[in-house]
């Protein structure tokens, strides 16, 4: 089935001149977000995407690596065949911030482009391989705000100050979250130059956004697209506004928007959830509706607290034992048989998405050693 890369070769030739910004082209800007251009990038300016790419070529070779568990190659790919479209070769990208402090608990990465179209698409990274950046997603369970959040507003309102004219702003996995989050925050003349908002399979909020008067004046431009397979955009409190596109993946793995069917300038749409993505969700609901915001927080510093006793600074690092010893622990703070039981079903699904990512990340051979090596 066509992606990405196929409507890279059907519409790189097209400028925006003549097929106009779509939801596909979202999706390739925010996948520029998951390289790293530190040290590439200008924080301060913009420099032309050709450019950018030489540059990252020189700094990180050009073999498309894999970049964490659940991060699949094809960035790299990706970026170079933009830089040799018509479409995309005039792109500029730039104002990078990418950081990550464990004792704030906080994993942020931005950018801004400037489209040949003269609009500016704000960009925020979802979710690295970090361990400290899957804790701040599950901070957004018990927290009112968290730190990636907070950047992520002051980074457009300082967006809005460089650069005049019309903006788009998106961001894919927590990066959808933290776009809706920067633009239902923002100053309503801020808001009023916003043309639309991409939220691709990012988790939702704490409660409900649905009254809120900064969310209710850009909720007409919220593009929520979620996998069908999705186990990420479906955590949390999710508006009804979504539409759910195919993805030649399942679990985890459909995560990645590069596993997602396109059909002309749209991805391709489907009409319900999958089975197993429903399990999930009413598996994880369950027990979150059923612990109060301290429970909630106390669960969550429990997990994370036991991963980083481990001594695993990312997913990769993180093996089935540890990752199984880190859940019992949580699981023993939890007051009554219903919650432990609750916790343990939906934890057990994520555990078993997680090591299926695993396998496919790293062949047989590789896990193999990876446990010698860890025994030793």
């Amino acid at each position: 089935m066509p992606d990405l890369f196929d409507y890279l070769d059907w519409r790189g030739d097209l400028p925006f001149a003549v097929s106009p910004f779509n939801e596909v082209d979202s999706l390739a800007l925010c996948k520029l977000s998951s390289l790293d251009f530190s040290g590439i990038l200008p924080v301060d300016g913009l420099m032309p995407l050709p450019e950018a790419c030489r540059a990252y070529c020189e700094a990180h070779g050009e073999e498309d690596r894999r970049q964490g568990l659940l991060l699949a190659p094809g960035s790299l790919r990706m970026m170079r065949r933009m830089a040799e479209t018509e479409r995309f070769r005039e792109l500029e990208i730039g104002d990078y911030v990418n950081h990550v402090d464990s004792r704030l608990e906080e994993q942020f990465c931005a950018l801004a482009a400037g489209l040949p179209d003269g609009t500016h698409f704000i960009v925020f990274r979802g979710t690295d391989d970090h361990i400290v950046a899957w804790r701040e997603d599950f901070n957004m369970g018990s927290q009112d705000t968290v730190p990636a959040q907070a950047d992520a507003a002051a980074y457009l309102l300082r967006a809005a100050w460089r650069y005049a004219g019309p903006l788009r702003v998106g961001g894919h996995s927590k990066g959808g979250n933290l776009a809706v989050f920067a633009s239902m925050t923002a100053p309503p003349e801020l808001q009023a130059r916003i043309l639309e908002i991409y939220n691709l399979d990012g988790p939702g909020f704490r409660d409900s956004v649905s009254g809120d008067p900064g969310f209710d004046r850009v909720r007409g431009k919220v593009r929520t697209l979620v996998p069908q397979h999705s186990m990420v955009g479906v955590l949390l409190h999710t508006e009804d506004d979504f539409e759910i596109v195919e993805s030649s993946a399942t679990g985890l793995s459909a995560h990645n928007g590069f596993t997602w069917q396109v059909k002309g300038t749209a991805f391709l749409r489907c009409s319900e959830f999958s089975l197993r993505s429903r399990i999930f969700r009413e598996a994880v609901r369950g027990w979150a509706e059923n612990l109060s915001l301290e429970e909630r927080s106390r669960l969550t510093d429990a997990v994370f607290d036991a991963l980083a006793a481990t001594g695993s600074k990312t997913l990769t690092d993180l093996s089935e034992q540890k990752a199984r010893k880190a859940l019992e622990a949580a699981q023993d703070l939890l007051g009554s048989p219903e919650q432990r039981e609750l916790f343990a079903d939906s934890m057990e699904l994520l555990l078993k998405e997680y090591l299926s990512s695993a396998r496919l990340a790293f062949p047989l051979g590789k896990l193999r050693r990876r446990k010698k090596d860890e025994a030793e």
